[in-house]
């Protein structure tokens, strides 16, 4: 199917403003982070319990939304859905430049920047953190040569890296899910679901970001857009939520069970005194079942409610990135089984605005590179329509 890439032309003061205020945010993720290496985690919402917070969970958050943006990309390459094509280069761009906001986020949570260094002069073969920075790494360089590979039209190269991009973006976040489920000493994070509920959720996630990035983009430049194939989209998008909610259910299920984790869970679903119920039932939950009920709903084929539902979507799956990381170091482990610890003190992790400012600037920064990258590169299709045979 022989589809045209052009780039946007023409000067337009809405686009030089959607610029203006994601390089405003950008920049004040910035400074925001300036603020956290000058002064120190003070600033942020984390403490000796509570190590990882917001950064880690941008970490996840944005792997899993490149991880997911790649797949939509791949679809034609790999699964043969030819009419998926007219997205695989700007999806690509999109899953190189989340890749770069997830190794954004690793920069400035890690506090002192040399200590990158370590993972390549020290790489330890048992050590998941040296596996993942080795795949982070190398997965950005296959997004990039799967890019120039469709720039070029090698169409037999293009195919052949689409699968091993799909099989890398599995393997990324596959690993990335297992820094979390291979901590057996925490009661909350050692789980089997892990792995594969962050490739579920990445698929979410990135089809949540894409899904109005497209539909406002080919609005704004006028260019049509094949509401079916958007429709098509939204459908894979509610299967992925459903399926998340099942996976909620069986490893809460199956951590609760367990007498050692059955406390921790109860505080992070039930015990209303901390964020993490909140955040578990209101964010992550809800916005699962009201993008469903919009998908369901008589209004489901209309823009608003798939642009509702997709929203809700990426914030519920933050929102899971959240409750995963944060709720399993608030509650104490237990260092001597059998044995209770005095105080016992489950500790409350309210992020500051530090963290939310440099994950958004992050996310901003996404979307600046996406609005210079139309301008400047051929990735978006003449006519985002199918062709009628």
């Amino acid at each position: 199917m022989a589809i045209e890439f052009k780039k946007i032309e023409g000067i337009s003061p809405g686009y030089y403003a959607i610029c203006a205020i994601f390089l405003i945010l950008a920049l004040l993720g910035v400074y925001a982070y300036c603020l956290q290496y000058t002064l120190g985690h003070q600033v942020t919402g984390l403490s000796q319990h509570v190590t990882w917070g917001f950064g880690v969970a941008g970490i996840c958050y944005f792997i899993g939304a490149s991880a997911g943006s790649l797949i939509v990309s791949a679809l034609a390459g790999v699964f043969g859905k030819e009419e998926y094509k007219i997205f695989s280069r700007s999806a690509a761009f999109f899953a190189a430049a989340m890749i770069v906001a997830a190794m954004g986020s690793i920069f400035t949570d890690i506090g002192n920047p040399r200590n990158l260094v370590n993972a390549v002069l020290h790489f330890n073969p048992t050590s998941i953190f040296s596996w993942n920075a080795f795949l982070y790494s190398s997965y950005f360089v296959i997004c990039c040569v799967y890019l120039l590979a469709q720039f070029e039209e090698k169409e037999f190269l293009t195919k052949c890296l689409a699968v091993l991009a799909v099989g890398w973006a599995v393997l990324v976040h596959s690993g990335t899910g297992a820094i979390i489920g291979f901590v057996y000493s925490n009661e909350l994070y050692h789980s089997a679901l892990t792995p594969p509920l962050f490739i579920i959720s990445a698929i979410a996630s990135g089809l949540g970001l894409l899904i109005p990035t497209y539909i406002y983009t080919f609005k704004w430049i006028g260019r049509p857009l094949d509401k079916n194939l958007i429709w098509s989209f939204a459908k894979i998008m509610g299967a992925m939520a459903i399926l998340m909610l099942y996976c909620f259910i069986v490893e809460g299920l199956e951590v609760g069970y367990v007498p050692s984790g059955f406390h921790a869970v109860s505080m992070m679903i039930f015990d209303w005194r901390y964020p993490y119920a909140w955040v578990y039932w209101c964010v992550q939950i809800l916005g699962c079942l009201l993008a469903l009920a919009l998908l369901l709903s008589p209004w489901r084929r209309r823009e608003w409610a798939i642009v509702a539902a997709s929203l809700l979507i990426a914030i519920a799956v933050f929102g899971e990135r959240y409750t995963l990381v944060a709720p399993g170091l608030a509650y104490p482990k237990e260092i001597f089984p059998g044995m209770e610890i005095e105080p016992f003190e489950i500790v409350p992790y309210y992020p500051s605005w530090v963290e939310g400012a440099i994950i958004l600037g992050l996310l901003a920064g996404v979307y600046l590179a996406y609005c210079v990258g139309v301008r400047i590169f051929a990735l978006l299709p003449e006519r985002g329509e199918v062709e009628k045979k």
